[in-house]
């Protein structure tokens, strides 16, 4: 783990843990998703704005920083498709995709 970024997370339920990245379902990335509006774990294809470093990217969306708590949509989300980071203010569409 690099300093000042986490990249793993501890889920747990009860007794159980898991160490890692959330799995699609987890309530806190459907909370997230629906907080910014986004589908958060899903396979996505993403327009960005003009101006941002990428055109377009196709993935699955993942948090590449955990967010705050409380959530607020009004803060910046940090999002991640195939290890290339971006915030939620640079995109311009998003549609979900099916699984190829």
């Amino acid at each position: 783990m690099s300093l000042g970024r986490q990249e793993e997370f501890l889920f747990c339920e009860g007794g159980e843990g898991r160490l890692g990245l959330p799995l699609p379902e987890d309530p806190l990335l459907r909370d997230i998703g629906t907080e910014w509006g986004l589908p958060v774990g899903r396979r996505v294809r993403i327009v960005f704005h003009p101006g941002e470093s990428f055109r377009e990217l196709t993935g699955r969306l993942e948090v590449a920083v955990a967010p705050e708590l409380p959530l607020n949509r009004h803060r910046l989300l940090r999002l991640r498709i195939a290890g290339f980071d971006f915030g939620h203010l640079a995109i311009a569409s998003c549609v979900v995709r099916e699984p190829d």
